[in-house]
């Protein structure tokens, strides 16, 4: 296979030859870190024609599950940023399960969580097209239906929304799961001693600036593969060499996840024969090429590990 062929199938590699005890309750049943916020809602005279918000402090559980009426005040509903994990609900973590399955109204959801885990979701689900292009209306669209359902006492699970104060539900990131779930180290000894997550889309789209290149560090580009071509451009200007490793993981942990090799100067032509399929994220370092000349070593090093426990 030359430099600019590379044959694949679902689930494998794509190589380039070249290259706190307060008492109160969550609503999973066990106690929060800290004092939850709640926001509540002032009723309304009729001579008074604004609404205030004004942030609650629970401090029993008989306030945050009570009557939705509490001394005039009438209950909003709560929302929850979920951390859905990278795509295979096992990953999921209990209360991000729980919320989803149990403890939801409505899920707003936009299209790169896993179908596997919108399956779970047994209440109305709204899936935004947040495709390129419709980002801003996609994200307006989530926001006024979080809004609403709030105003209406429900509760919301959303993996990112503004205006109320959330509960935060964090989950495991794909910028360490993907790498590792593709038989790449983020961290090895004699290669890479540290790691980095970096965004490839600012606010707007605009283009962030790159890190500048560290031989014995792997970087992890999270949102960046729309714009691949111009990613890697700059990183060129920044100093990463032609010879590189880098690897483009695809809905890791999935039962259709694939992974992309190659090198710097070889990534946006090989991408381009094989195509690329959302959510990914792109790594870049010698990290990439660690494990890749004996694939039982990452085995081995956990075996060994685990002995010395």
């Amino acid at each position: 296979m030359s430099s600019t062929q590379a044959n694949f199938s679902p689930s494998t590699d794509v190589t380039a030859v070249s290259a706190s005890g307060n008492g109160l309750l969550s609503p999973y049943g066990s106690p929060p870190a800290s004092p939850r916020e709640s926001y509540t809602k002032k009723s309304v005279s009729p001579s008074t024609s604004a609404i205030k918000f004004e942030p609650t402090t629970l401090t029993g559980f008989q306030q945050q599950q009570g009557s939705s009426h509490q001394n005039g005040a009438l209950r909003v509903g709560e929302i929850k940023l979920i951390g859905a994990g990278p795509g295979d609900p096992d990953l999921l973590t209990m209360a991000a399960y729980k919320a989803i399955t149990s403890w939801a109204d409505i899920v707003l959801s936009d299209k790169l969580v896993s179908k596997e885990i919108l399956s779970l979701i047994t209440c109305p689900l709204f899936v935004a097209n947040k495709d390129k292009g419709c980002q801003a209306s996609g994200q307006q669209e989530l926001f006024e239906r979080a809004t609403l359902s709030l105003q209406q006492g429900m509760k919301v699970v959303r993996l990112k929304q503004g205006g109320y104060e959330p509960t935060i539900v964090p989950g495991l990131s794909s910028a360490v799961t993907g790498p590792l779930l593709a038989n790449i180290p983020l961290t090895h000894r004699g290669t890479a001693s540290q790691f980095l997550v970096c965004t490839g889309t600012g606010l707007l789209d605009t283009i962030p600036d790159m890190p500048t290149y560290v031989a014995h560090r792997t970087t992890v580009f999270l949102m960046a593969l729309h714009r691949l071509e111009s990613l890697i451009k700059d990183l060129v200007r920044a100093g990463y060499p032609d010879q590189l490793p880098v690897a483009i993981v695809e809905r890791a942990s999935t039962k259709d996840q694939r992974c992309v090799r190659a090198t710097i100067g070889t990534v946006v032509q090989i991408v381009k024969e094989v195509g690329y399929r959302p959510p990914g994220i792109m790594v870049a370092g010698w990290a990439c090429d660690a494990l890749t000349n004996n694939p039982h070593r990452l085995h081995d090093l956990t075996a060994t590990a685990a002995s010395e426990i």
